[in-house]
This record gives structure tokens, sequence and C-alpha cells, in this order.
């Protein structure tokens, strides 16, 4: 009787685990914007909070964090 105890167990943490997983996954986004190098410094790209459905106070309360990929960040 041991083993299926053991086994009930076993799935039970399989299935939070998977759950935990689908949870951060929803969570967590990424937005990629393309910028021409022609463009000028200082044009408009996107609007980051529009485009992750917040409030533009809730990109701080979120802790958002803003990643060049370029030479500088």
């Amino acid at each position: 009787m041991a083993i299926p105890a053991k086994l009930t167990r076993c799935s039970g943490m399989v299935m939070l685990c998977l759950f935990l997983e689908l949870l951060l996954a929803a969570s967590a986004r990424n937005i990629l914007y393309s910028v021409p190098e022609e463009t000028d410094k200082g044009s408009f790209v996107g609007n980051i909070a529009k485009d992750l459905g917040l409030e533009p106070q809730e990109l701080a309360e979120r802790g958002v964090r803003i990643v060049s990929r370029g030479r500088t960040q």
C-alpha cells in the first residue's frame, strides 16, 4: 500500500510544478521593438504600458525592467 500513496504524492507534486510553471509563464511577458538605425535619437518607439495592458504607474509597482540589446544599456 505504500507504493500507491507515494505515487499519489509524486503526481500531486508534478501537478503543482506544472501549475506554477504555467502561472509564471502567464505573468512574464516580453515585448520587442525594432528600431531602424536611421531613426533620430529621441524618437517615439512604443508605449510600453499600453502594450502590456497596464496603467503607467503600474510599471514601477510591478518592477518592469527595460533592457537594450545594443551597445549601450
